[in-house]
């Protein structure tokens, strides 16, 4: 924290470098910028900086991020259909699939999204560059999602170190209300929709680890985050019952037909395993439960092995936030 306070002057030029690795096709997969500029606007708050260098910070990083999509969607526009032969898509050839997948599903809209969704962040300018997309949407697109996103990732860690005391506070004092918002977002995140996923996983990390920091009642944060996720995985697999003939009616515009296909092969694969290994699977983990009951597998069975593995989910995800009470208690 001595460092950071000693080179400020650094964190612009250290988030633009970032954010722009980050956004860049070749090294996204590579850089977890995300997480590394939550860390970097968190130090900053505990070195004692002023706020003053937020600003600067969150415009070097917007400006990275901007330049590492257009970069990424003019490298798809010269190259077109040779992209598949260049490194990492001759390893990953289904990052281009999955991309191209996403983009004619949300069009411009899509490049807008893309900056908050790590599986196809860096790939959809390279694929919105190969569909030869109008420049003019395409950097709109991109400048407005990428100071958004340098926003939403910089300020919130920033102030909820600066202002922690308060904020576990507040939550303490209203356990039963973050507790049914637990609930609501454990269950909205067995929904298959990329647009939900990954705000409400972080979401029920985030206040489910402060409740836990500030000695919250932990059974109830528990039963609150498993019993949302269990609900929702009956609800899908209600849905998939109902629609086992098509099972991309019980989700419109939610997966592609590929990947409905992987999460069954998965489920006859793994049997009723699949379901506790399919909650750290990141998007598989809202279609296993779905296929599972467009394959008519029996309810009782599958509703004992959901209780237990939302049991499992919700402890590994308060699990860090646990250890970490108890190493600085």
């Amino acid at each position: 924290m001595s460092f950071v306070r000693e080179h400020q002057s650094w964190a612009g030029p250290v988030a633009f470098i970032v954010a722009f690795g980050e956004s860049f096709c070749f090294l996204s997969l590579l850089i977890p910028g995300t997480a590394i500029l939550v860390g970097i606007a968190a130090l900053l708050a505990a070195s004692g900086i002023e706020a003053s260098i937020l600003l600067p910070a969150i415009l070097w990083a917007g400006f990275g991020g901007t330049l590492g999509y257009a970069v990424s969607f003019w490298i798809g526009r010269y190259f077109k259909d040779s992209v598949h032969k260049i490194w990492p898509f001759t390893t990953r050839p289904h990052l281009i699939s999955q991309a191209q997948e996403f983009f004619e599903t949300y069009g411009a809209f899509g490049v807008f999204l893309g900056h908050f969704f790590g599986p196809v962040r860096a790939v959809i300018p390279v694929v919105a560059g190969m569909f030869n997309m109008r420049e003019l949407p395409f950097q709109i697109a991109n400048v407005a999602s990428a100071f958004i996103w340098s926003v939403g990732v910089i300020g919130p860690s920033f102030y909820l170190v600066t202002f922690k005391d308060e904020v576990i506070a507040f939550l303490a004092a209203h356990q039963y209300a973050v507790a049914t918002l637990l609930f609501f977002l454990a269950m909205a995140n067995s929904i298959p929709r990329p647009i939900l996923f990954v705000p409400t996983l972080l979401l029920v990390f985030g206040l489910g680890s402060l409740m836990v920091l500030g000695n919250g009642n932990l059974p109830l944060i528990l039963f609150a985050m498993a019993a949302g996720a269990f609900l929702g995985d009956f609800y899908a697999y209600y849905k998939g019952l109902l629609h086992k003939e098509n099972r991309a009616l019980a989700w419109p515009f939610c997966a592609t037909k590929k990947q409905h296909a992987d999460a069954r092969a998965f489920v006859e694969s793994h049997g009723p395993t699949s379901l506790i290994l399919s909650k750290f699977q990141g998007f598989n983990r809202g279609l296993v439960p779905l296929e599972t009951g467009s394959l008519e597998r029996p309810m009782l069975p599958f509703v004992g092995i959901s209780v237990v593995s939302a049991v499992l989910w919700a402890l590994a995800l308060i699990l860090p936030a646990i250890l970490v009470g108890k190493l600085i208690a």
